[in-house]
């Protein structure tokens, strides 16, 4: 007898427990890190517990000289808001909490579409690009359902490896070795909801705009949208996807002899929203009114040096479960354009990084950095959705359990990490 159709409520409810589990967690985090915040300058900057960037946000949203620009406004204007009814304190750790707390949400729906989107073709592949599990009855379903949700939040408890009394020439545990989840940066937060559904849409639209039948108005305009609003919270994953997207664009412009100029035209339209919104931040961030060096200075590894011995270690202890992987998916490379434009995204973030910085006095806050951590990420995000269809997959149940325990192993030194922020000591 043939199943009945499969009901996704016990998935959801799970998950719905999950996500508010999370966000209460990481509220009573934002919280703390505020009010200490607050205690640090009344203090006359001697006590220092929770150490983050948000009493300088807290100053931004009351339209107060935190020190710094900030001319993205997504935190700021939602915090200013909340602002209406609550503390700041409480304001900017609500606001930061909501952000946070939709890129679990979104995080979840795009891995299950990545997942469990039937293919449209015979080529087995769906609109995203990947293979879609091949699941039959419903329990096993419900089960690859729970697995996504679960990992869908543990992926932002995930950090460097962190291997006791072993640091390799990596001096910190944070600093020059990096994170996908760096808990004291509220506006990286505050970006990545929207940085997570343009990086979806842009792999869809990857893989349909050279095809006029398969155009849809919708995918460009919600790509625009969201893009934009990644922005308009913080520039540093758009530059990544932005230079990603010019240079895969360019390179399947000429591949096809020039003769998809019309459909490269349209895809480019659509970055010209973020591209103005980028000249205006450009100015605030790198033009300085006081009369200091501004602007982007280019180096090799400059910054990132000051903050490690040996960068190969960094890499390797940040990136070890996308490198596991990629060691048991290298055909997939091949296969699936959507992996490879992830390594792609990974490679340019890295050279913003080791190529580029902030000219004057806050070059060595290496704000390049910020870029990387979304390489970082989007290598963690692209990886666990292989995995989970690997070990799914009986023929590649074995490589997907090798996957799994590398990611483990980034989760344990990722909860271990979070406790010691949660505890009040320092990210770095």
């Amino acid at each position: 007898m043939k199943e009945k159709k499969y009901n996704p409520l016990i998935e959801y409810i799970f998950f719905a427990f999950l996500t508010c589990a999370f966000a209460v967690i990481t509220f009573i985090l934002f919280k703390n890190q505020a009010v200490s915040g607050v205690i640090y300058h009344e203090s006359d900057f001697s006590i220092n517990n929770f150490p983050s960037d948000m009493y300088a946000y807290m100053q931004e949203m009351q339209g107060l000289d935190s020190g710094y620009s900030f001319p993205y406004p997504i935190l700021f204007k939602l915090s200013a808001l909340i602002n209406i009814f609550l503390s700041p304190e409480n304001s900017v750790a609500l606001a930061t909490c909501i952000l946070n707390t939709l890129s679990v949400i979104a995080t979840k729906l795009v891995i299950d579409a990545f997942l469990f989107k039937r293919p449209k073709e015979n080529s087995g592949l769906n609109e995203f690009g990947f293979e879609s599990l091949s699941i039959e009855k419903n329990s096993i379903r419900l089960l690859a359902g729970i697995a996504s949700g679960i990992l869908s939040v543990s992926i932002f408890f995930v950090s460097m490896l962190i291997i006791p009394n072993v640091y390799a020439g990596t001096r910190f545990r944070y600093l020059g070795v990096f994170s996908p989840n760096p808990f004291q940066n509220a506006t990286y937060m505050a970006a990545r909801p929207f940085a997570i559904l343009s990086f979806a849409c842009f792999i869809k639209l990857m893989n349909e705009y050279e095809k006029p039948a398969k155009e849809n108005i919708k995918d460009y305009i919600f790509f625009a949208v969201v893009f934009l609003l990644s922005t308009m919270a913080k520039p540093s994953f758009t530059i990544v996807l932005g230079a990603s997207a010019v240079l895969l664009v360019f390179f399947r412009f000429f591949k096809n002899k020039c003769r998809t100029f019309r459909e490269s035209l349209l895809i480019a339209l659509i970055f010209v929203p973020t591209l103005i919104d980028l000249l205006y931040q450009f100015k605030g961030v790198f033009v300085p009114d006081t009369g200091e060096e501004g602007g982007i200075g280019f180096c090799l590894g400059k910054i990132w040096l000051l903050y490690t011995d040996n960068m190969l270690t960094s890499i390797i202890f940040a990136m070890a479960f996308p490198l596991a992987v990629l060691a048991f998916n290298i055909p997939l490379l091949k296969k699936n354009a959507g992996y490879r434009f992830t390594w792609l995204f990974y490679i340019v973030s890295f050279c913003f990084a080791f190529f580029c910085f902030e000219k004057g006095r806050r070059a060595v806050d290496f704000n390049f950095s910020w870029s990387y951590m979304y390489g970082l990420f989007f290598s963690f995000f692209t990886a666990l959705i292989i995995t989970i269809k690997d070990i799914f997959d009986k023929k590649r149940r074995a490589f997907g359990i090798a996957e799994l325990s590398f990611f483990l192993l980034h989760l344990v030194s990722g909860i271990w990490y979070f406790g010691q922020i949660f505890a009040g000591r320092s990210y770095y």
